[in-house]
């Protein structure tokens, strides 16, 4: 079976339907590992300052928790029960601080289309300024978020939606890092700050790293090539 691991973003634990979306994986040859980040909820107390929600502590906890930890999908609950953060906001908040923003993106509730209604009224009421409301819309326009998905449907969502992700080169050297985690990487192509590291560390320097990422992707499959050729 293909494993594959999905983040689940709510504000209550959704450990309940990790069973369900295991089974139906299953069914389509994929091991299915979720995991969750309860932003909203009492009890992850790590990401409160003075009792708020702080969306500096939100990244901070998120980059160091799931570090070197390869996930292929994140399902967002739009009503985080944070006054400050909706899903929206806070997919906008992973792609600003390039965390995870590569990884595709499944946002969902229980009353979605309720959700835009919701912001537009808020516009004609005057409670919110429209800055702030097509920061939102922009970021559901912009973002590539994969499907909008109904709170009761988002288990199956997830599984169609891993079922479709093939592995990419990056996926693969991603893959082929975190099974040797503490393997020394001893070479100084790309970036001399590469040599010595671990290949955990590596993998999470990639996590953040765009251009460093693609360079080392590049080289990579250079040096397989250059390889592959040689042979030949």
């Amino acid at each position: 079976m293909t494993h594959k691991t999905c983040l689940i973003i709510d504000d209550d634990d959704q450990s309940p339907v990790f069973d369900t979306i295991k089974r139906e994986g299953q069914k389509h040859g994929l091991d299915i590992e979720c995991i969750q980040f309860n932003v909203g909820n009492p009890s992850e107390r790590e990401v409160l300052v003075e009792e708020q929600v702080s969306s500096e502590k939100v990244i901070e906890v998120l980059r160091e928790r799931y570090r070197g930890k390869k996930i292929d999908l994140i399902a967002i609950d739009w009503d985080l029960s944070v006054p400050s953060m909706s899903g929206p906001q806070l997919i906008k908040l992973l792609n600003d601080n390039s965390l995870r923003d590569r990884v595709p993106k499944i946002l969902y509730s229980g009353i979605l289309k309720n959700e835009i209604e919701k912001l537009c009224n808020e516009f004609k009421a005057g409670d919110k300024q429209f800055k702030s409301i097509w920061g939102e819309i922009n970021t559901l326009i912009t973002t590539d978020i994969k499907i909008f998905a109904q709170r009761d449907q988002y288990e199956m969502e997830i599984v169609n939606q891993l079922k479709k992700l093939g592995d990419t080169i990056e996926s693969s050297i991603e893959d082929e890092l975190l099974k040797y985690p503490e393997a020394i990487f001893k070479s100084n192509f790309v970036s001399k700050s590469f040599n010595g590291k671990t290949f955990k560390e590596i993998s999470s320097i990639l996590e953040t790293d765009t251009p460093l990422r693609n360079e080392f992707t590049k080289e990579i499959t250079q040096q397989v090539i250059a390889y592959l050729s040689e042979i030949v």
